[in-house]
């Protein structure tokens, strides 16, 4: 009888021995588990936030002739915008822009410039806040009317 007695309790040695690790890797996973859960969360929320601050980019050239009394405006880079209006000291303003390519010609007297000012392209990205993606001036003061 003491051989099966001492099996036994060597046997509920081994069992017990055999609990502690399961246990350990359970908390393990779960830790694990819920570690990544907040982590997952925090970066979606992080990116939701860095969807709307998205600043428009583009390029504009801007060059006024004395000589013609005019401004040509030109978008020469669309960059991640998808609206772009002509805007500053101008009549009629603002003036919507289709895109790379595309030229405004302003002319001064009787068209869209008086006087001196300066002229912007702002550019947006699906009706957001625009950013200004160039300026020229200009002086229509010695203008031919």
């Amino acid at each position: 009888m003491d051989s099966n007695a001492s099996t036994r309790s060597e046997r509920g040695i081994e069992y017990e021995r055999a609990v502690s690790p399961v246990i350990g890797v359970v908390l393990m996973v779960a830790v694990t588990v819920v570690l990544s859960a907040v982590i997952a969360g925090f970066v979606m929320e992080m990116g939701d936030g860095m969807e709307d601050s998205l600043e428009a980019t583009g390029a504009a050239s801007f060059d006024f002739d004395a000589d013609e009394d005019a401004m040509t405006v030109a978008i020469v880079s669309e960059g991640n915008a998808d609206e772009w209006e002509v805007v500053g000291d101008i009549e009629d303003e603002p003036i919507e822009v289709d895109g790379a390519g595309d030229v405004v010609t302003l002319t001064c007297g009787d068209g869209n410039l008086d006087g001196a000012g300066t002229v912007s392209v702002t550019a947006s990205i699906d009706g957001g806040s625009s950013t200004v993606i160039g300026s020229g001036e200009y002086d229509c003061s010695d203008a031919n009317d």
